[in-house]
């Protein structure tokens, strides 16, 4: 079997600084222009490396304006601050919640860090004396030949950073009150959803999942989205005064962008079909840009639905997390099905041109910007084969493209040998002027290119790999409320589109039943409504009955009636035999 390499999750290209390459759990300086590696840290001790492999693959990385620090976050919650001079790690610290991105002010002496529970918090870019997140370093990374193994352990001797405990029977499971400890619940009083740490700042806070942000060029204004369909421009650091909102989308969003040459415009993509154009500081849409139908055939990835039939037995903790609303048996696509799902991953702008990628498509986009007229402008692509995971603009304004180079469509082995351009791990596209999209990564090959596609590209095993969960927001993001926007067949079932996104989720807020293997909190209410059901319509049929005998009354009692009425006024005798009678 050929060997397995980490993707390149990110790439940062700037002027007089070398290429910084992030892969996997790793990060390296690479000089731009003869493609040798300069810091890797490959290269620090093997402790060191185990800590960075249990951290988790680095999710986001984030250099400042002046290049001097870089930011990482990983999945272990932990903040790391590196120097990019000797890649040496700074200080690490603890965050609260799971962060999903980060950004470095203009002065570059705050962090400002946004998580899943929808908060936002600011940090200082060095921690305070005496604060238990700070870690004191003094050296960088040590190289393979540069330092014995006595001296790199002396280096690391005050660090934060330990070595990987064994797992026994008392450290499997924490307890209530170790994880209360850890992260406790924050007071009523508070704005925030949980206690900050490390120094944060509370910022503002969305009450639902935060996918992404941004801060203005100025620093003035923060621009947040959510799972909820909603964009928030907020002032930035007094996030509770609130400037305006751009509400119009109906899917969530996943990524927003303000273009450098027009500060007071903003672009925003995720579940829709289109693009949406906004004045954000009025909140005013401006106009759509639709893509759905150019991107389409490009969404290599699929997922599997959600949906439930009648059949399935459910626990009562999974009726707890079910989703709102659910589809007929025979509407309801099948749980063994895949389906496309539309989900913008990123969004920037070159030359009066948007550049966009979509998660889990193999194509890069481009559109032009506004081009004067009422019709909608044409979606170019250029295609890769293979999905595509970032990419970033150079300042030559060519644009590097990271490639899922392990990704198959076949389960049995590759779609591509290793001598094709779809099977390398950067491709590097130009813009034409017309917006069209070139791949030069055959005609151009410079050593930093090179380098990339071959010395720089680090092995992973088949476990390294799985835990790069690349496309797990193509689960995460969309609503799964299990009506899906489709056409009829022939047989008047509904079928799915392909983008896979749920219609009517703003409407549809009632839980209905599950069926005969719902939880037991559903069937319980089942039971009650039947047994009142059963009641109301027992008394319903005895009421009736007396109903019936007060207006027609018995055929004898009739006869009686009327006999006693021919022989004149009763008597007492007569009022007895009526009651006896009657009896």
């Amino acid at each position: 079997m050929s060997p397995r390499f980490f993707p390149y999750s990110h790439l940062e290209f700037r002027s007089g600084i070398p290429v910084i390459a992030v892969s996997g759990f790793h990060i390296q300086l690479i000089h731009a222009s003869t493609g040798a590696v300069l810091f890797s840290t490959l290269n620090s001790p093997p402790y060191i490396q185990e800590s960075l492999k249990k951290s988790g693959p680095i999710r986001c990385a984030v250099l400042d304006n002046s290049n001097t620090h870089l930011v990482t976050l990983a999945d272990d919650k932990k903040l790391k601050v590196w120097k990019l001079d000797g890649l040496q790690l700074l200080h690490e610290r603890e965050l609260p919640k799971r962060p999903t991105s980060a950004t470095c002010t203009l002065d570059g002496q705050t962090i400002v860090v946004a998580d899943k529970f929808g908060d936002v918090f600011s940090y200082p870019l060095h921690p305070p004396p005496g604060s238990e997140s700070q870690i004191s370093t003094s050296a960088p990374l040590p190289q393979e030949d540069s330092t014995t193994p006595g001296e790199s352990i002396s280096v690391y001797a005050t660090a934060d950073i330990t070595l990987p405990a064994v797992k026994t029977s008392s450290n499997k499971r924490k307890s209530k009150k170790q994880k209360l400890h850890e992260n406790p619940p924050a007071p009523r009083s508070s704005l925030a959803s949980h206690v900050p740490t490390s120094d944060g700042t509370l910022v503002l806070g969305h009450t639902s999942l935060l996918t992404c942000f941004l801060l203005t060029a100025d620093n003035k204004y923060i621009v947040t989205a959510d799972r909820d369909e909603h964009i928030r421009i907020s002032w930035y650091p007094q996030g509770f005064c609130i400037e305006s909102f751009c509400l119009g989308h109906t899917q969530f969003v996943s990524a927003v962008h303000i273009p450098s040459d027009r500060p007071g415009t903003l672009i925003s993509g995720g579940g829709d079909a289109e693009l949406k154009i906004w004045d954000w500081r009025s909140g005013k849409h401006e106009m759509d840009i639709p893509i759905l139908d150019s991107v389409k055939p490009y969404i290599k990835v699929k997922v599997k639905s959600y949906t439930r039939t009648a059949s399935t037995n459910f626990t009562e903790e999974q009726a707890d997390r079910s989703r709102e609303g659910t589809e007929d048996q025979e509407s309801a696509p099948h749980a063994s099905e895949e389906q496309a799902v539309l989900a913008v991953q990123k969004i920037r702008t070159l030359s009066d041109h948007i550049l966009f990628t979509v998660t889990g498509g193999s194509a890069l986009f481009s559109v032009a910007f506004l081009n004067g007229t009422s019709t909608a402008p044409s979606v170019h692509a250029v295609n890769f084969g293979k999905p595509v995971l970032n990419f970033t603009i150079a300042p030559d304004k060519r644009i590097w493209v990271n490639i899922d180079l392990n990704w198959s469509e076949n389960e049995n082995g590759d779609d591509y040998g290793d001598d094709s351009p779809a099977g390398k791990a950067i491709r590097v596209v130009n813009l034409a002027a017309d917006g069209q999209l070139s791949d030069v990564s055959l005609t151009s090959t410079p050593p930093i290119l090179d380098a990339l596609q071959e010395k720089c590209l680090i092995e992973a095993s088949a476990e390294d790999l799985a835990a790069l969960n690349l496309y797990s927001s193509l689960q995460s993001l969309p609503k799964n409320t299990g009506e899906y926007d489709g056409d009829d067949d022939d047989l008047g079932n509904a079928t799915p589109r392909a983008t896979g996104i749920p219609k009517n989720i703003r409407t549809n807020t009632r839980k209905k039943s599950q069926g005969s293997g719902g939880g037991k909190k559903e069937q319980g209410k089942l039971k009650s409504q039947k047994a009142v059901a059963e009641k109301t319509k027992k008394h319903g049929n005895q009421s009736v009955h007396r109903d019936v005998e007060d207006v027609v009354p018995h055929e004898e009692n009739a006869s009686e009636s009327k006999l006693l009425k021919s022989e004149g006024p009763a008597t007492e005798a007569d009022s007895e035999d009526i009651r006896m009678l009657d009896s």
